[in-house]
């Protein structure tokens, strides 16, 4: 019903623009009387609509979809640097205990300062073909999961906000995130699974940490060209987490 009122008001809207464009064709005949170069007028300007549906169907409509693509590029970014100073990284360094080949990945994640795009680019490749073998080590697994338990709300209240949709790889790695938690609900603690069921789980974490490193180099490429004193903080993992690290246990030393 609202979609035929909504159909009813355009085309309503339509028939008004018509008649009005009729009664100045009319005026301007009665006023001059001549019907010739009214029509000469009139198959002119009916011969050019093809490039006015040119320009404004395709070119400019284009250019809109482009800003649009870059609005939400930087929502995305804005997104990504929230969740990854709030829980991303500490998911990051949990479930990296957990990686056999661990050297492999960091070849992909040690960003250098002199990256261009191309760069970022081929290193998401890289990262996508990379077989992670992941070492099922219950007491980090543990660690991993209690993490995640934790955080549990805040996940379910990033996938609530509905402009979440809109970014499709952070949605997936959320719910990446979201299924080890519901794994740890339906099988228990970690201590009482087989083998089995720990292995699923440390692969599962695998296929959650290539997300989350995909998403961790889109947000460094943006970073790069944005924000780049950010950048030269943030760039490389490692030293993003050192040096906090060192610096908590130099106060506690200290203390």
């Amino acid at each position: 019903m609202q979609m035929d009122k909504k159909f009813f008001n355009k085309g309503t809207i339509a028939l008004g623009l018509l008649a009005i464009s009729a009664l100045f064709y009319v005026g301007f005949w009665l006023y001059t009387g001549e019907l010739a170069y009214i029509s000469k007028y009139f198959y002119i300007h009916l011969a050019f609509l093809p490039i006015h549906a040119l320009v404004l169907g395709l070119i400019l409509d284009e250019l809109i979809q482009m800003r649009e693509k870059i609005e939400r590029r930087k929502r995305l970014n804005m997104f990504l640097g929230i969740f990854f100073r709030q829980m991303g990284l500490d998911f990051m360094l949990n479930m990296l205990l957990l990686v056999e080949n661990r050297d492999e990945l960091e070849e992909r994640l040690l960003v250098d300062k002199t990256w261009k795009a191309r760069h970022f680019r081929g290193a998401r490749r890289d990262l996508a073909h990379t077989k992670l073998v992941m070492r099922p080590d219950r007491a980090e697994l543990a660690n991993l999961l209690d993490l995640l338990a934790s955080r549990e709300e805040d996940i379910i209240e990033m996938t609530r906000n509905p402009l979440m949709l809109e970014f499709e790889s952070l949605y997936r790695c959320l719910l990446a995130l979201f299924h080890l938690i519901e794994e740890t609900h339906f099988r228990g603690p970690v201590d009482s699974l087989n083998q089995g069921a720990v292995e699923h789980l440390a692969s599962d974490a695998g296929k959650a940490l290539v997300r989350l490193s995909s998403l961790w180099l889109a947000y460094l490429e943006h970073l790069k060209g944005e924000h780049p004193v950010l950048f030269g903080f943030q760039v490389g993992l490692h030293n993003t987490i050192q040096p906090v690290m060192l610096g908590e246990e130099t106060r506690e030393n200290g203390a």
